[in-house]
């Protein structure tokens, strides 16, 4: 079974040690590793390229079975879904992967398929990941994966959620990733849209979004242009500015960044599986609130919740890795969905809205936050991620 090389192949990276690089000896206070050994990289540029302010999420050429195909690229998410109306045979598919599905419990829709591990080409970087292959999508509001496995019982014609969905789905059946409504909806709209026409896909890279590195394309790549990547020369990872994407990380395209170092998740069966970076969240003048940080390409909103819940008008401060010696801080208002995109605007960096989500925790000052601030923070901010030291970045951009 596809899946089960995957796993395998999973288990023997983790079995793997990274080798932890020195760090680069400047006077910032935080420095990057030093990547001087690593050569292997490649420059994609988004494909609408012409959305330089992050009105729209980055798009990305990719070929699949030799079918040209637009991605949209999500750092909000991980893992990719791809049709098989793309040059998959059911009859493949059914003898050697494996049978799975895709939940999506606040919007309903089941997207059944098999999961197996698929080269994508994208700009002429090869990569493997496991893949959910979809054969059907449907609505299937009384979907149970205890009762019904991978395959929806009772279906319904559409599913359209107002206010509050509620679901009999297995708690563990869900993604790790507790989502907003708002925000799943959002997500699952724009991945229909995309997937709707021929051509289009939408593909998650982020990390510490609930799926392994297994499932992440950035993670899993074999060549560039043709020529076997090596340990010694290509570093996983990834540097996101306002034009492209570098795949693999060197020296150079690290220049100007300041870096923290993440810890593993928890239970992780990977050793490139990173949590998300630490930061702290002010309402107005406020206690600051420490939380986790997520610059999600795929949404123009945002989530955050402080000591207090914020309204409209009251002014949010960001800061990472933590309040007193920050390398990353915006500031923005609190804005409600129905008045999206009216307020802030001259300021580059303002969320089209704000929203509130939170994860309960434990820790030495307030409520564990999860911070989502949208694709609109790269209006002030370059972003990059080692996947195999497991370093987040930022470099900030003159605005």
């Amino acid at each position: 079974m596809h899946r089960i090389a995957a796993l395998i192949t999973a288990t023997l990276l983790a079995g793997q040690s990274t080798e932890a690089l020195p760090l680069t000896p400047t006077g910032n206070p935080h420095p990057v590793p030093a990547y001087c050994s690593f050569t292997q990289t490649k420059f994609l540029p988004y494909y609408n390229s012409g959305n330089k302010k992050w009105n729209d999420a980055p798009t990305l050429s990719i070929t699949v079975n030799g079918l040209p195909l637009i991605a949209t690229m999500d750092t909000g998410s991980t893992g990719i879904v791809i049709d098989s109306k793309y040059g998959f045979n059911t009859t493949y598919l059914q003898k050697n992967c494996e049978i799975g599905h895709v939940f999506y419990s606040s919007s309903h829709w089941l997207q059944e398929g098999y999961w197996c591990t698929t080269d994508v080409d994208v700009g002429g970087v090869v990569t493997s990941a496991l893949a959910l292959i979809r054969t059907n999508e449907v609505c299937c509001p009384k979907f149970s994966e205890s009762v019904d496995g991978n395959r929806c019982k009772i279906r319904e014609k559409a599913c359209v959620c107002k206010g509050t969905c509620t679901s009999t789905a297995d708690q563990s059946a869900l993604t790790s990733r507790i989502l907003e409504e708002d925000e799943e909806i959002s997500k699952i709209e724009a991945r229909q849209t995309t997937t709707a026409a021929v051509g289009k896909a939408y593909m998650g890279v982020g990390f510490a979004r609930g799926n392994p590195p297994s499932h992440n394309l950035f993670m899993n790549i074999k060549s560039i242009d043709g020529v076997s990547v090596t340990t010694s020369k290509f570093r996983t990872g990834y540097v996101i500015n306002s034009t492209g994407v570098w795949l693999g990380i060197t020296k150079a395209n690290t220049a100007g960044f300041s870096a923290v170092k993440l810890n593993l998740s928890e239970g992780n069966a990977d050793n490139r599986d990173w949590g998300e970076p630490p930061c702290d969240v002010q309402i107005n003048d406020g206690s600051w609130a420490t939380g986790t940080f997520l610059a999600d390409t795929g949404i123009p909103n945002a989530y955050v919740r402080g000591d207090v819940a914020h309204k409209e008008g009251n002014d949010i401060t960001i800061r990472i890795p933590e309040p007193s010696n920050p390398f990353g801080e915006v500031r923005f208002v609190s804005v409600p969905k129905a008045k999206a995109g009216t307020i802030g605007t001259e300021n580059p960096m303002q969320p089209t809205w704000v929203g509130v989500r939170s994860i309960p925790g434990v820790n030495t000052k307030l409520t564990y936050e999860m911070i989502n601030r949208g694709r609109k923070f790269y209006n002030g901010y370059d972003l990059y991620f080692d996947g195999d030291g497991g370093y987040f970045g930022l470099r900030k951009k003159s605005i």
